[in-house]
């Protein structure tokens, strides 16, 4: 059963026709171009066109709500140790992780529309933008709505948790994190 409906009438298609195709935004097909995940032609005019066979290829492999190969984890911590250790930790591991950083909310914004996470490990305190407004954000994105959001913090309180949750945050977890836990939360193998 082929989950998108690709036209066979058409041979190229705009960045809006593949958004609209593939349920997401405009800017996430640009994105998907950009880094080079989405094939894509320029015309002279320097408008991108995406070739159906090119379309065909990655909507097969792409599925938005399911694993697609290595999970990709966006730390988002003002903290460097924190993001180098978890960062170490991760990509170490037994299981393929591909891990982005932002050091704050302003930069996880940006990161985020770009990296297109499966899971976001998010700092709560942040200098700027508290982690509760940062986990609102991204779930109020369409392509983002089903990302995972789980918050932590050095001093976890009620408080805090319930302002993550309410945001949209599936848990919270307190630093210093407990290793098995944090793989147990993105279902890796640990060793």
């Amino acid at each position: 059963m082929r989950q998108f409906e690709i036209p066979k009438s058409k041979a190229y298609f705009t960045p809006g026709e593949v958004a609209q195709i593939l349920r997401v935004s405009p800017i996430t097909v640009r994105g998907w171009a950009s880094k080079g995940l989405l094939q894509a032609e320029t015309t002279p005019g320097g408008h991108r066109r995406f070739l159906r066979e090119d379309l065909e290829r990655f909507a097969s492999q792409w599925n938005p709500f399911s694993h697609r190969g290595a999970l990709r984890v966006l730390i988002v911590d003002d903290d460097m140790s924190v993001v180098g250790f978890l960062r170490e930790l991760l990509e170490g591991g037994v299981s393929p992780v591909d891990v982005e950083i932002a050091l704050d909310g302003f930069e996880a914004g940006q990161k985020v529309q770009a990296f297109l996470p499966d899971v976001v490990l998010l700092d709560i305190m942040m200098p700027g933008i508290k982690g509760p407004e940062v986990c609102k954000r991204i779930k109020a994105l369409p392509d983002l709505a089903q990302t995972r959001v789980i918050g932590m913090s050095g001093y976890l309180t009620p408080d805090a948790e319930h302002a993550m949750a309410a945001a949209g945050a599936e848990r919270c977890l307190s630093k210093p994190l407990d290793h098995e836990a944090l793989f147990a939360c993105l279902d890796l193998e640990n060793s």
